[in-house]
């Protein structure tokens, strides 16, 4: 499950967590694969609020990913804006073929996105990620899990 209980309430939990060079949580994320009605944005406002409440932290970027869509959130501590948007097909493909050809498992999307961040810190795969020049503002990405 994707939630802890602390003093009765439910806290979200980050699906994927990205940390800068220095160590700072820098990027939190949901990722959901189901053909539900849910409000993915509001659930990685709810973990950023609660980072920034809680433990005086501002972590800068949110992102959900879906097997359509990916967006980037920039958040202030007041205001979650979306920067970017795209098909989730263009950056996963890079990564297995026939992404947009099958159904796809929450757990192998996770999987993927998390390749793909680790992708943008350390060019495991490639020289030149996917959408690496359009997130060049993610670049002091240092890991993900």
């Amino acid at each position: 499950m994707n939630f802890e209980q602390l003093s009765g309430k439910t806290i979200e939990i980050s699906d994927i967590t990205g940390w800068d060079k220095n160590g700072q949580k820098f990027l939190v994320s949901k990722i959901r694969s189901r053909d539900i009605a849910e409000d993915i944005k509001s659930k990685v406002e709810d973990i950023l609020k609660f980072e920034y409440e809680h433990n005086g932290i501002i972590i800068p970027y949110g992102m959900t990913a879906t097997p359509q869509t990916i967006n980037i959130f920039k958040w202030d501590g007041k205001k979650l804006e979306t920067i970017y948007t795209f098909p989730t097909h263009e950056v996963m493909s890079e990564y297995d073929s026939e992404f947009a050809n099958k159904r796809i498992s929450e757990f192998y999307l996770e999987t993927l996105v998390e390749s793909w961040l680790r992708d943008l810190a350390y060019h495991w795969k490639t020289d030149n990620p996917p959408k690496a020049q359009e997130l060049d503002f993610l670049a002091n990405l240092a890991d993900a899990a």
